[in-house]
């Protein structure tokens, strides 16, 4: 089950519904099941389930095709892939957290440069 894990915390199921529909386009039926749950459907037979779950600065979502054993393995690699490449690559999910992490490892290294001499 593919995982995508974003730096913004307190993702709701209505956001992600938002972001998955605009960015899909309207081949694919988007809807929340209540709780932290969302279904992504193509047809009948082809969907993907998404979980959303906080963690300690950041959202993660569960992404994992459903149906029948052989149709899940199916809409594993087909749906629910699309769907968290959409997730993945959305900016609405982006915050700053994501930016200070990274400056605060190149202050990290810049300051463990400066004390150990080297330029």
């Amino acid at each position: 089950m593919p995982k995508v894990r974003v730096p913004r915390k307190n993702v709701t199921p209505g956001e992600v519904v938002t972001v998955l529909s605009r960015r899909l386009g309207p081949g694919y039926q988007v809807e929340s099941n209540g709780g932290h749950r969302v279904t992504v459907r193509r047809s009948a037979l082809m969907y993907a389930n998404v979980s959303i779950t906080d963690q300690p600065g950041a959202s993660v979502f569960g992404v994992h095709g459903g149906g029948l054993l052989f149709l899940r393995l199916v809409n594993t690699f087909g749906t629910a892939r699309r769907v968290a490449d959409a997730l993945r690559r959305s900016p609405e999910f982006r915050s700053l957290l994501r930016l200070g992490a990274r400056a605060s490892c190149c202050v990290r290294v810049f300051s463990s440069r400066i004390s150990s001499g080297s330029r």
